[in-house]
């Protein structure tokens, strides 16, 4: 067993599947401290700095870890002493390991875990920064990678892609080189026998010939995509990857782009406990405590295009049939019938419970419930009506 020598922010932020994927020298990349290599938005430095906060509490043993630069997993034990209970961000949900066990006469927790790291992009490719998500060429290139195309094939989409009029006086392959000639300021040859093997990537090279370097995907970006309005261009990055993947430019970038992983406790060693003032059994502050033994955590940072801000997702799981109770919460829903947002007292059994999500903002942490109503079976997601503000600590 050895001491963890650089403080973690319990479950939530201690494992943080995308600092769990940067392991360098034992447990370093653990959790990522800034000045390293940045994995985490500047925005969110106070979730690493919660880290700091409480480092000295955690031991771990039995570290076991996968190879691999854009996908792993690491299996540990976590060992809590004395009855820590810790209090997430200072929001009133509050994560208790079980003592379950005993080490030199105290009682400790022992939590056996297993973290996936599903970002679909490779280990260094993406430093936060300088990363900007509204960068859209940035973006338009990194998918190019996540889906593994090469220039060719990037070329040839962009022609299959193109429509010029039935009567045109000149072929669609020298439509291609002009508009590319004309956007790069550049002068490849168009004259050439458009049936003869290899032509895209003869194509390719005159290209790169004429720029900087290895530039012919980013020469097809100015011609086809870039344009003086953002908004203009992202619709185009839109177009061109939704007729490869129905997938929109906000998706992609959270799903190929930002870092995504889970964590999976197979026993009932965590318990998170939801704030009485929110969420309660009978009426609000009746001292019931609500609570349920953690199963998986889903995280997943994304970028709200519209709102022009990072929100890291963590998707909280129970294992089956640990709610403690059934509970009530103010929440709000869109009530389709009547076209507008409605608040109401929501009442959920023990046994309908999907799981919880939360939304973290820079500034603030907003909370979903997600359950099955047994008596229809469809799935609802209701919205806590309380915006809870993030505390930082200051050093």
């Amino acid at each position: 067993m050895k001491f963890l020598n650089k403080g973690v922010f319990i479950v939530f932020s201690l494992l943080y599947s995308y600092s769990f994927a940067q392991y360098r020298n034992g447990l370093k990349g653990i959790y990522m401290p800034q000045g390293e290599q940045v994995n985490l938005p500047a925005e969110y430095n106070f979730f690493i700095d919660e880290g700091r906060r409480i480092a000295g509490e955690v031991f771990y043993q039995n570290l076991q870890r996968s190879s691999g630069r854009d996908s792993s997993f690491n299996s540990l034990e976590l060992i809590f002493f004395e009855n820590r209970k810790y209090d997430f961000l200072n929001t009133g949900f509050v994560l208790v390991p079980q003592m379950n066990s005993q080490l030199m006469g105290k009682n400790i927790s022992t939590v056996a875990v297993r973290n996936n790291n599903t970002w679909k992009m490779a280990f260094g490719t993406v430093d936060f920064a300088t990363y900007n998500p509204r960068n859209n060429v940035t973006n338009f290139l990194y998918m190019v990678i996540c889906r593994n195309m090469t220039n060719e094939q990037v070329l040839a989409h962009f022609f299959n892609m193109m429509d010029i009029p039935a009567n045109s006086k000149i072929s669609k392959y020298v439509q291609l080189v002009r508009d590319i000639n004309k956007a790069n300021k550049i002068n490849v040859e168009e004259k050439v026998d458009e049936f003869a093997p290899g032509l895209l990537t003869r194509l390719c090279k005159d290209i790169n010939s004429q720029t900087s370097g290895d530039e012919c995907t980013l020469a097809l970006y100015k011609a086809y995509i870039e344009d003086k309005d953002e908004n203009v261009t992202r619709q185009n990055i839109d177009r061109f990857f939704r007729s490869l993947s129905n997938m929109s430019l906000q998706n992609m970038t959270n799903d190929y782009v930002l870092p995504r992983g889970d964590l999976n406790m197979m026993e009932k060693d965590i318990k998170l406990v939801l704030p009485n003032e929110f969420f309660y059994v009978k009426k609000k502050n009746d001292q019931s405590d609500v609570s349920f033994f953690i199963e998986k955590i889903e995280q997943n940072l994304t970028y709200d295009f519209d709102k022009k801000t990072y929100v890291l997702l963590f998707k909280v799981t129970p294992h089956f049939d640990s709610m403690s109770s059934d509970f009530k919460f103010l929440g709000e829903y869109d009530d389709m019938l009547k076209g507008k947002q409605q608040t109401a007292d929501i009442e959920v059994k023990k046994n309908e419970i999907n799981y919880f999500e939360f939304f973290l903002y820079p500034d603030r942490m907003e909370v979903q419930v997600n359950m099955t109503k047994k008596e229809n079976r469809f799935s609802y997601g209701y919205k806590l009506k309380n915006i809870f503000k993030i505390k930082k600590n200051t050093p």
